[in-house]
């Protein structure tokens, strides 16, 4: 490909003047997957940028048929490299005239297509500014992320240098511990992890300095983005595993979170009280309940002020998280197939998610079954054994929760879920109307001969009066109501468990146990007020890097606090009202002591059963004298015989696939077991 060079110069010194090097291509924009690179030489130019000369403003002209799936980037001759735009613009079509500069007044991700004009980019182009010599190959990237569905045409694209160049935001200490990540210029990209160095400053109860020494940890990650609904904002959350130099695991203790290689960085953009994540998962462990854990830092990248961040732990089997039994894969039958499991609801992007169909559709949707993702094991670890045992679990708590028999302490859904775990994550989701209760980020797990139970809860970004629509900002109604009655995102479950006259009873009195001790009005103000104490100078640096208090981010509820005092005291107000409303609401008659049916697993001691999982025939090893009975999830006796010696044989080729309660009975004594039919 032929290169032109062009420079504008004016006869004055160029030290005082703007020079623009543009180039003509009308090239296609690769869409099968590769990364498209056009370069332009620049020379001519002073041999060292700094902060009185480099990059300022950099232009592009292109067409594309769906914004949204392009990644926009400029690479200097250095490797160094800033993001321009990324996940903007919808199905709209093309960026025509459309400039970056640092300067400008609106940033591009806050105005809609046609992307004409000047904008702030998404990244940083002060780090071109590093004393490096401008004169070489610069190069525009552009990475199609949804390969073989939209083409466009790259027609040319500008860089122009001049004495105004961005600089970095002066940020030099906090209360908070300060988080510094070197990519040697990188871009940190979505869903392709790069190699990065990792250093945290911690002093507890003094201010830390971003020139201190590293005491917290100083070494390998591997980091990229994360985040769907927020990927699209300026300031990006991220996923990060802490390495060793050969890339293996490094399980590391950080901010006093327990050991492990598994984090995140969420930017809660959007949460101008930059807590309401945090304080989802505080109530939640309030509640007696594991949530990731989090802590509130300060994030530095190459150099560059990214402004308070929240650390915390990613969902993980561990046993400082979600302390589930480890599936093996050479773990096939038997016990060993009944857990540990993690599962989850979640957005649908890509075609290989890695999961399995329900029988059910969402409430008042009939175009696509719900779909649950494999998340323990990993989709591209589960064996098929496993991954037919959870589906075959979870379609026979289903059948339950549908059938005529779902209140029944014993045939109905308690006999594969746990009411306790339910009721408990039901009520955090419903106290903080959380928009996307139910249907997004929703996890599910399962232990080792274990009932299914909901959680660990994730993502309250839009929840506690941080929704503008959906009812989001309302302190009354259900939240699962209002998804069931308004769109076909709510799974049935949700709603048919409030049918269950046995469950709203257990509900009310956790709820009044909760509000009597671990949720009290004032318990649950104190959170706020003593998280707002610990953010309320750091959160003064963010404000100025990121100037929105008092802007409209989406999907903030309006009228907008003009301070973060005001955030604050909107979150205390809002909270303080749900509450009550769900005190109202939630009508406690006598809470004596519930039997707790369902909640045990029965003994097996004397009892063996193989195959598990089983084809054509089940054998049962029990005592002297017993009787066998084979049930569906519902409950419906499909086989029963009586008085085996010792030993039994089921014959089960007429069986449909899926799981069956296994029940011996002798002399008064009861052994149930779940078993699973290939």
């Amino acid at each position: 490909m032929t290169k032109s060079t062009f420079i504008f110069l004016l006869l004055l010194p160029f030290f005082s003047l703007a020079q623009t090097f543009p180039d003509t291509f009308n090239l296609p924009i690769p869409d099968d997957g590769t990364i498209g690179y056009y370069d332009i030489e620049v020379s001519g130019l002073p041999t060292a940028t700094g902060p009185d000369f480099g990059v300022e403003t950099v232009c592009i002209n292109l067409t594309h048929t769906w914004n949204a799936d392009l990644v926009i980037s400029v690479i200097a001759p250095d490797g160094t490299e800033a993001e321009l735009t990324s996940d903007n613009g919808g199905d709209t079509d093309g960026y025509l005239n459309t400039c970056f500069n640092a300067n400008a007044a609106q940033g591009i991700w806050e105005v809609g297509w046609p992307y004409t004009g000047t904008f702030r980019p998404e990244g940083f182009m002060s780090v071109f500014q590093n004393g490096q010599d401008p004169n070489g190959t610069w190069r525009l990237k552009i990475r199609d992320t949804y390969p073989f569905a939209d083409e466009g045409i790259l027609f040319n694209w500008s860089v122009t240098f001049g004495p105004n160049p961005p600089t970095p935001y002066p940020f030099f200490s906090s209360t908070l511990p300060i988080l510094k990540i070197t990519t040697s210029g990188q871009v940190i990209p979505n869903e392709v992890k790069i190699t990065a160095n990792l250093q945290i400053i911690d002093n507890p109860g003094q201010t830390n300095f971003v020139t201190d020494p590293a005491n917290g940890y100083d070494g390998q990650i591997s980091i990229e983005q994360r985040g769907n609904s927020s990927g699209w904002m300026p300031k990006k959350s991220f996923n990060f595993e802490t390495q060793q130099p050969d890339g293996s695991n490094n399980n590391v203790t950080l901010l006093d979170m327990p050991a492990e290689n598994d984090w995140v960085l969420l930017a809660n953009y959007s949460d101008k009280t930059l807590m309401r994540n945090y304080l989802a998962q505080t109530i939640y462990e309030k509640m007696g309940r594991y949530g990731p854990r989090m802590r509130h830092c300060e994030l530095v990248i190459d150099g560059e002020y990214r402004g308070i961040y929240v650390l915390g732990e990613r969902i993980k089997r561990d046993s400082q998280r979600v302390d589930i039994a480890k599936l093996n894969p050479d773990e096939n039958s038997g016990e060993d197939l009944t857990g540990g499991y993690i599962i989850k609801i979640d957005w649908q992007n890509g075609a290989n998610l890695g999961g399995f169909s329900s029988q059910f559709y969402q409430i008042n949707n009939t175009d696509n079954p719900l779909y649950y993702q494999y998340h323990y094991p990993k989709a591209d670890e589960i064996t098929q054994p496993q991954a037919n045992y959870i589906a075959s679990y979870v379609d026979s708590f289903e059948q339950a929760m549908h059938g005529p028999n779902f209140q029944d302490p014993e045939l109905g859904w308690r006999r594969f879920a746990s009411e306790k775990s339910f009721t408990d994550f039901i009520l955090l989701y419903e106290l903080s109307n959380n928009v996307d209760a139910y249907w997004l980020s929703t996890f599910f797990y399962k232990d080792k001969n274990g009932k299914l139970k909901a959680g660990p809860p994730w993502d309250f970004d839009l929840a506690f009066n941080n929704a503008d629509y959906s009812e989001g900002s309302s302190t009354a109604g259900w939240r699962h109501n209002w998804l069931a009655n308004n769109t076909g995102l709510l799974p049935f479950f949700w709603q048919r468990i409030w049918q269950d006259a046995a469950f709203a009873k257990q509900a009310a009195c956790r709820w009044q146990e909760l509000r009597d001790g671990a949720l009290h009005p004032d318990s649950l103000q104190a959170i706020i007020a003593d998280r707002a104490d610990v953010l309320d100078g750091p959160q003064a640096e963010n404000f100025t890097l990121w100037d929105i208090i008092g802007v409209w981010v989406w999907p903030n509820v309006q009228p907008l606090p003009q301070s973060y005092a005001e955030e604050i005291e909107r979150l205390q107000g809002w909270v303080a009202a749900r509450a009550a409303w769900m005190d109202v609401n939630l009508p406690v008659g006598d809470c004596s002591p519930v039997s707790a049916v369902g909640e045990t697993e029965a003994a097996w001691n004397n009892v063996r059963v193989t195959p598990n999982p089983f084809n054509e025939k089940l054998r049962v090893a029990g005592p002297s004298h017993f009787n066998l009975r084979l049930t569906t999830a519902l409950g419906e006796v499909v086989w029963e015989a009586f008085n085996f010696e010792k030993e039994a044989t089921v014959e089960t080729s007429s069986l449909l696939p899926g799981c069956y309660w296994l029940t011996a009975t002798s002399d008064g004594r009861v052994w149930s077991r779940l078993v699973l039919k290939q």
